[in-house]
């Protein structure tokens, strides 16, 4: 009992788009911080424009303190550059911007996926990766799945692997992208992937057979497949952004080997 309360509590602090630890309501600064962040993702605020403090507080609510103190959280995550007298303005988020940062991703989880597959005792250690691959297939399986759902779902999987790889430094690296930086914001009360069918089945499938060659050992093998999960990821989520954005990406950047 005891371990699947910790195992709890480390899913709502890995997974991406996890509300909190205990699932405490966000604070309203987090509100802010969330709706503003993801609407210059989604390029609501393109670059450089000025965010308006007084229409946000009146949104929400709330004095222009809070507000403020979102603005600096902004900041301090790359999305706003406050400047003194003159208030906030949108930092510009490009698309190949996001896109390099699930290459990124896909680099450090995979190589945790490699660690994983090289441990002793990896029957032991991939235990909990089984349980989240099923979760999944489970809902590829479905037909009224909630998109949103299968999203965080692989968020799980992608924790199981690297909190059980072995490499503090990865664990920690790969958990702090979580916390605090622009890929959890990225999937923080929306999706940008994962919204058809067979979207869902190829991730599940992709993440069985990730889950397998790192049962058997396989770690050049379980590395190239978490990889391409997340490359594919990536790809579909560009799509949707093209879509609501109306940009395009430099498709030079996305390397796969």
């Amino acid at each position: 009992m005891k371990q699947a309360q910790q195992r709890k509590v480390a899913d709502l602090i890995d997974e991406p788009g996890a509300r909190r630890v205990a699932e405490r309501p966000l604070t309203i600064v987090e509100q802010i911080v969330d709706r503003v962040g993801i609407a210059i993702v989604k390029g609501e605020y393109s670059g450089g424009q000025h965010i308006p403090e007084q229409e946000i507080a009146a949104q929400f609510g709330v004095s222009h303190g809070p507000v403020r103190e979102a603005l600096r959280a902004l900041e301090g995550r790359g999305l706003v550059e406050v400047l003194p007298r003159r208030g906030a303005f949108a930092v510009e988020i490009s698309l190949d911007t996001i896109a390099d940062i699930f290459n990124i991703r896909a680099a450090l989880l995979g190589l945790a996926g490699h660690h994983l597959a090289l441990r002793k005792d990896v029957a032991i250690a991939s235990a909990d990766l089984m349980v989240r691959v099923g979760e999944l297939r489970d809902l590829a399986a479905s037909r009224s799945v909630d998109p949103l759902a299968f999203a965080h779902a692989t968020g799980r999987a992608g924790a199981a692997v690297y909190r059980n790889c072995g490499n503090a430094l990865l664990i920690k690296t790969l958990r702090d992208q979580n916390r605090g930086s622009l890929w959890g914001l990225i999937w923080r009360e929306h999706t940008l992937d994962f919204l058809t069918s067979e979207r869902r089945r190829v991730a599940a499938a992709d993440w069985t057979a990730a889950a397998k060659a790192i049962a058997a050992g396989n770690g050049a093998k379980a590395e190239t497949i978490v990889r391409k999960a997340l490359f594919d990821s990536r790809d579909s989520a560009m799509a949707t952004l093209r879509r609501s954005r109306g940009g395009d990406v430099n498709a030079a950047k996305f390397v796969r080997d």
